[in-house]
């Protein structure tokens, strides 16, 4: 399998996370998002995406992730096949990629835009819907992990999140405030998946002026 994206994204990141999870072989191509041959990879210019041995592209993280837990054994997917559990693990999930979306929409605004045309409304805004994700999350966390005994996809999109604020938009997330979540990502960044998909020097953003994923 090729995983087409670089790893500052948290969308190809918990793709390649999980990959090492279920010990799945991959290559990666690391072209960015931004070049011009992407447009030949996915119709919407975006990562990550994941071409199979047969050639067969899956575009989107939710779906190449559907995916791969369907190759492997109901007992070792990240997410549950079905039920309450099936749902409390989409249910985290989507509020830590949700946080992950309002994140990018915050640092592109100000990359992207000079000072005095970025929207202070809506920075505002996003950074008031990336606090109350966390604060949901943060009263959801079990131990050791954020729904109980098993790891799941909730914990690692919540990695990810993690890792993609403190590297970019770190005002979301005051040290202690999350204190529930820190020791929770800590418990992610010792595992080798997570060490082995952390992004090289030259996996940086674009330059300001172009548009984003």
């Amino acid at each position: 399998m090729l995983l087409i994206g670089q790893y500052d994204s948290p969308f190809v990141r918990r793709v390649a996370i999980t990959l090492h999870l279920y010990g799945m072989a991959f290559t990666r191509d690391r072209t960015s998002v931004f070049a011009p041959e992407m447009a030949r990879v996915t119709p919407l210019v975006r990562i990550p995406t994941l071409v199979l041995d047969d050639e067969e592209s899956i575009f989107d993280s939710h779906a190449i992730l559907d995916h791969l837990d369907e190759q492997v054994p109901p007992e070792r997917a990240l997410v549950p096949r079905s039920g309450p559990a099936r749902r409390r693990v989409l249910r985290a999930t989507l509020l830590a990629t949700g946080g992950v979306e309002k994140a990018g929409a915050v640092v592109y605004e100000r990359h992207l835009h000079a000072g005095a045309c970025v929207s202070a409304e809506w920075v505002a805004r996003c950074l008031g819907q990336i606090a109350g994700a966390l604060a949901y999350l943060e009263r959801e966390v079990q131990a050791p992990w954020l729904l109980g005994e098993k790891m799941t996809q909730a914990d690692v999109s919540l990695g990810c999140l993690v890792f993609y604020l403190r590297l970019r938009l770190p005002e979301a997330l005051p040290a202690g405030r999350y204190p529930a979540i820190e020791a929770l990502v800590a418990r992610c960044d010792a595992l080798e998946a997570f060490r082995a998909t952390l992004p090289a020097a030259d996996e940086v953003m674009p330059q300001a002026g172009r548009a984003t994923r």
